[in-house]
């Protein structure tokens, strides 16, 4: 067996999200159960220079019952929302929302339990970002499991169905290593899994299996060598559009986070700045009312 190339690409898994929420919109749609039709997939980015360019990971159009129609805005958070970058989840919402003209769903997909995250911003009192959070947990990852061997064997599968293996390679916290390599005998006993959704799948397959498991070289190549027939269709079909195209769109999004991050910080330490320049002025009148109290033989 001869494998190469066994190092994990730079943000594995924000790309692995992304090229499948862009390939399967729809399909992407039905796997997280979000509410309503899916109707298209926006783009998701505005580049007019780099302090304001604004990049989210996918933003798709959806009609609910009544023919309203709705954006969402589905983000990958592989750590635990914080204060920073909720503000600018709410800058995604307000500028999609003064470009489309339609209110928004902000929704976060992550392995970590709702209350482990930062659940609302205030620009204002009236406008309040509280994003709806969908947590693959090894739960839920079982869950999924168990669908897809439920299913593997069918010769026809439901592409949303297929796409838990994207989503459990993506999220799989625990037992990486079992998780995937069950992922890996999944597609090799399935004829239902066939065409460019088998390919897409051994793409985010191989570089979880390589970020996933990086540092145990005989676990990586244990289960590429499993998938190397499908790797190397794959890559034919796949390593420009995957690789090279988000290669300027990572360039781009690692610079605007970090303006971004950088002033919200600064904003943070100021308020705190103000609030402790507050407290001491008021500490200095309490001081004051005091020494008049006890100049007036109050106290």
């Amino acid at each position: 067996m001869i494998l190469k190339d066994i190092e994990p690409i730079p943000q594995a898994m924000d790309k692995s999200f992304r090229f499948t929420g862009d390939q399967w919109a729809s399909d992407f749609h039905l796997n997280l159960e979000l509410p309503g039709i899916f109707k298209e997939l926006l783009q998701n980015d505005t580049v007019v220079n780099p302090k304001i360019g604004i990049r989210m990971d996918l933003l798709e159009l959806a009609e609910l019952e009544g023919g309203i129609e709705i954006l969402i805005n589905i983000e990958h958070q592989s750590t635990r929302l914080d204060t920073i970058k909720i503000r600018i989840i709410d800058d995604y919402k307000n500028y999609s929302k003064c470009k489309h003209k339609l209110p928004l769903l902000s929704v976060i997909v992550s392995p970590f339990p709702k209350e482990e995250h930062e659940t609302e911003y205030r620009a204002t009192e009236s406008d309040v970002l509280q994003p709806v959070f969908i947590t693959i947990d090894d739960k839920e990852i079982r869950k999924r499991l168990n669908i897809l061997k439920d299913n593997c064997k069918n010769r026809e599968i439901e592409n949303h169905i297929i796409l838990n293996i994207a989503i459990i390679s993506i999220f799989v916290l625990e037992n990486e290593y079992e998780i995937l390599k069950e992922l890996c005998l999944i597609l090799a006993q399935s004829e239902g899994i066939k065409g460019k959704i088998r390919s897409d799948m051994v793409k985010v397959l191989e570089e979880m299996i390589k970020y996933k498991l990086y540092g145990n070289e005989e676990q990586v190549m244990e289960l590429l060598g499993m998938l190397e027939e499908d790797r190397q269709t794959a890559k034919r079909g796949m390593r420009i559009w995957y690789e090279e195209e988000f290669a300027q769109i990572e360039a781009e999004h690692k610079k605007e986070l970090s303006i971004k991050e950088a002033q919200y910080k600064k904003e943070l330490a100021e308020k705190d700045e103000s609030h402790a320049i507050e407290l001491a002025e008021k500490d200095e009148k309490i001081a004051e009312l005091n020494t008049l109290l006890k100049t007036n033989g109050i106290s």
